[in-house]
């Protein structure tokens, strides 16, 4: 479902020649707020090296081309819709009308010290992948910054594209005082009445500003020649709509499927904007009656029936839903249910509930399956994480109708034993190993139903990877030991210095008679969290904040770093420590000094991804390869690896190139106590 996903940067640049643009932040900032707001614009908020919101007196074109080029890159790999915002000073040429965005030294004597806003805003909107590009340009001359069709029309999608531009003012024309930006965003917020549950850059948005900005002619502009866009391209959602804007309304996914289906049942023709459930009620009532023509075409047919049927489930699952989560149903709920059913974080949309139950009856139903099963497996899921039991008198029934109940039953046994399992781990740490491998290891055996972790050291004979592979083994015949029948070592959590996380993967060390991998999920940790430190109370806070944060992103919440941003590892080093980066960081490519990389980064982020050592993957293949399989992680990556070793050995790009450190809520919570012990020397011991 990537048409949940949503982009945006928005840039405000000042111009030493033209003079300061005293509203010029404030309108900025509260354009950005409005469209990053999830129940508004619902755009992405990004941070990092280029932030989505970019304010600055020493811009550069290419600042302003980078910027724009990683948001277009984002885009790109989530098949997203992107708002691009230019506010600032703009100037057209004598004798045309083309706008150029100023920056901090341009002068209306030089096209190359400001930025072509039509090439800007036509190379994005032309790139294949992007579902469409919302421009807001507000400068003088405004009107300027539309591209030529034709620009389109000739591009490398051969015009099959998406375009919407509002103008600040004619292109003969000064613009003043932000007033565009500042309308713009106090409009999104309040909402314009009649509208409809979203608002376009169309007519209605248009007069609405006009009658609030006098002196500069408010424009808009549309280019539509997509023929198979995700959803309409909205700009926001209207609050003066919002009580009923999602009420008893079919949602993206919902509205695909049924369109296509009834495409291919009756032939092209245009679908209602908007689906409730008394136009699905005509609908069902309407293939029931059933016509003599039909007959030859009755597998179309059987297809629009089966799609209103799961459409309307949704209804009467959403309502039963409602009933038994009435105090407990949080966004939050919804997002971890969605992962522990096993649904892709972009299959919880703009409206999670309706969004995930939809993917749940459309795309989650096995084909081997009972009917229903994908939705028993959900709202399982939900019920489960709720604290709800599979015994509750209206889930049996919910079941019962759905002649479900076998399944719901079946995923509430497989969820409580899975949490069971994930509660069970030893934990292998490698702490000492300061420059080369340790003398021996810590080993803890975290048992869900102990207060306390067993804790054992064990001596790595001979010496290197041979003999910390040794003590692994040790270690876990250790564990079996204390283990009570029947239960089952299946994790383990290996904590290692940054240097040996460079070069090491401790899946494919030879245990017993297997590699470690092959039998166990192995996790790779940080050693550095178990250290003798005093800011390690601070650094797991911020960690701790940093996976609350990314809890509530629809997308993968990750940074990335390119080349370009390890060039000046000074700087790197500011914008991590300023907190720009508050998320997972990945790094998009293996730089060679791969260690020093890593001992920069673990202490800023929870998760730290990167591709294998003599793996080069596209960066984009890489982040799309991330995004697409986010939910997966880190559990996943055990299976990749074994895969790996196999028949994908040789592929170009999968899932097991991937190299990450993971730190989750668990594991800062087992390095707690090491946040405030006092480690002594084992000379000092008793």
């Amino acid at each position: 479902m990537a048409e949940a996903v949503r982009h945006v940067q928005v840039i405000a640049a000042q111009c030493t020649a033209m003079g300061p643009l005293s509203q010029l932040e404030k309108a900025a900032r509260e354009l950005h707020d409005a469209l990053t707001d999830p129940m508004l614009g619902g755009c992405q908020a990004r941070t990092g090296e280029y932030p989505s919101l970019l304010i600055g007196d020493d811009l550069t074109p290419q600042d302003i081309d980078k910027a724009v080029d990683a948001v277009v890159r984002q885009a790109k790999a989530d098949g997203a819709v992107l708002v691009l915002a230019l506010l600032g000073h703009g100037f057209t040429p004598p004798q045309r009308t083309d706008l150029y965005f100023m920056v901090r030294n341009s002068t209306t004597q030089s096209l190359r010290s400001a930025v072509d806003v039509g090439r800007l805003i036509t190379e994005a909107a032309d790139e294949p992948g992007i579902d469409g590009v919302i421009a807001i340009v507000d400068t003088c001359h405004a009107a300027g910054g539309v591209p030529d069709a034709g620009r389109l029309a000739g591009g490398v999608r051969a015009g099959r594209s998406r375009l919407a531009i509002l103008t600040a003012a004619a292109a003969d024309q000064p613009a003043r005082d932000m007033c565009l930006s500042l309308s713009l965003a106090r409009t999104l917020k309040d909402g314009v009445p009649g509208a409809g549950p979203a608002l376009y850059i169309d007519r209605t948005l248009a007069e609405t500003l006009r009658d609030q900005v006098s002196g500069q002619v408010i424009g808009r502009a549309e280019y539509d020649q997509d023929p198979f866009p995700l959803e309409g391209l909205w700009l926001a959602r209207n609050p003066s709509n919002i009580a009923n804007a999602h009420a008893d309304v079919v949602g993206p996914l919902g509205l695909q499927d049924l369109s296509q289906s009834v495409d291919m049942w009756r032939g092209p023709r245009r679908s209602p904007g908007r689906l409730t459930r008394s136009t699905l009620l005509e609908l069902e009532k309407f293939i029931s009656c059933g016509r003599v023509d039909d007959e030859l075409d009755s597998a179309s047919r059987a297809w629009v029936d089966d799609v209103v049927t799961a459409l309307l489930e949704v209804f009467r699952t959403k309502e039963f839903l409602a009933d038994v989560l009435a105090g407990s149903l949080t966004s939050d709920l919804l997002r971890s249910a969605g992962r522990l059913a096993g649904f892709p974080s972009r299959a919880e949309g703009t409206v999670p509930l309706r969004d995930l139950l939809e993917y749940a009856v459309l795309r989650a139903q096995p084909l081997d399956g009972a009917p229903w099963k994908g939705l028993a497996r959900f709202v399982a899921a939900l019920l489960h994480e709720a604290g709800i039991s599979h015994v509750d008198p209206r889930l049996q029934e919910w079941a019962r109708r759905l002649h479900l109940v076998t399944e719901v039953n079946d995923a509430f046994g497989e969820f409580a034993e899975a949490r069971q399992r994930r509660a069970l781990r030893l934990v292998v740490s490698l702490v000492g190993a300061w420059t080369e491998w340790p003398e021996e290891v810590d080993a803890w055996l975290l048992h869900g139903s102990a207060d306390l972790p067993l804790h054992q050291r064990f001596p790595c004979e001979p010496g290197g990877a041979h003999g910390v592979a040794q003590a692994i083994g040790a270690a876990m015949m250790w564990a079996r030991r204390e283990l009570p029948h029947p239960e089952l070592l299946e994790h383990v959590d290996i904590a290692a210095p940054a240097h040996l996380l460079a070069r090491w993967y401790p899946e494919e060390e030879k245990v017993g008679r297997y590699l470690l991998g092959a039998k166990y999920s192995v996790i790779p940790r940080w050693s550095g969290r178990l250290d003798e430190a005093e800011d390690n109370a601070e650094i797991n806070d911020a960690a701790r904040k940093a996976l609350k944060k990314m809890s509530s992103c629809a997308a993968a919440p990750v940074e990335w770093i390119d080349s370009d941003a390890l060039l000046d590892r000074s700087a790197l080093e500011y914008r991590l420590s300023t907190g720009q980066y508050d998320a997972a960081i990945g790094v998009d490519h293996s730089p060679d000094d791969l260690e020093e990389v890593l001992e920069l980064l673990l202490p800023f982020a929870p998760i730290v991804l990167w591709p294998r050592s003599g793996t080069r993957p596209d960066q984009d293949q890489l982040r799309g390869l991330v995004q697409e399989r986010w939910h997966e992680l880190p559990d996943g990556l055990a299976a990749a690896y074994r895969h790996r070793w196999g028949a994908h050995q040789h592929c170009v790009a999968c899932l097991g190139d991937i190299r990450t450190v993971w730190h989750d809520e668990g594991w800062l919570e087992f390095c707690r106590p090491f946040e405030y012990r006092v480690v002594t020397t084992p000379e000092e011991e008793a």
